[in-house]
């Protein structure tokens, strides 16, 4: 495989970012049901750019191919706070993985997991306790990864979005 490297994204990647999630909701009916993604509504523009202005989101690279985009956060749903969670650690004490998408040429070559490795070792020299994330409930491929990875399922709520209506997500957690 080749070499995984996150690159911090700035605004003038923008367009580059809503490209590579718009190539995932055109590859594939499949991916816009799973992910209840939709263009123009969730993410949209503004969402990656709070992001880049926290300095929180980063582009993958697969050797010197952009590969996906992830945010690794502070920002959580206000559903983390009812969840039982494995340890206890106030949210500056956690990091939250959001919008991660790999690019579906890139699918199946380790890529996802590659980048848990990153974003681990990225939360680990912040000083972090955990990295944490949801999944929506429909999204079984993510929930797969990330058992297989080592993350803790830690329970499910049901959160209310644009994009989704009131639908079931799962949490998760990885104590580092």
């Amino acid at each position: 495989m080749g070499k995984i490297e996150l690159r911090k994204a700035k605004r003038t990647d923008i367009d580059t970012i809503r490209n590579i999630y718009w190539k995932l909701l055109d590859s594939s009916e499949d991916y816009a049901s799973i992910l209840q993604w939709k263009k123009n509504i969730y993410p949209t523009d503004s969402d990656w750019m709070e992001y880049i202005d926290r300095d929180e989101m980063y582009l993958i690279y697969y050797g010197s191919e952009l590969a996906g985009a992830v945010a690794l956060s502070k920002k959580r749903a206000k559903s983390y706070n009812d969840i039982r969670w494995t340890i206890n650690a106030l949210d500056d004490e956690t990091a939250v993985i959001h919008l991660f998408v790999v690019d579906p040429e890139y699918q199946g070559r380790g890529i996802a997991t590659a980048v848990l490795d990153e974003l681990i070792r990225i939360a680990k020299e912040a000083n972090k306790k955990a990295v944490r994330l949801d999944a929506i409930g429909t999204n079984k491929p993510a929930q797969k990864l990330y058992e297989k990875y080592g993350f803790v399922n830690c329970g499910k709520a049901m959160e209310y979005y644009e994009s989704t209506g009131k639908t079931e997500f799962i949490y998760y957690e990885y104590v580092v």
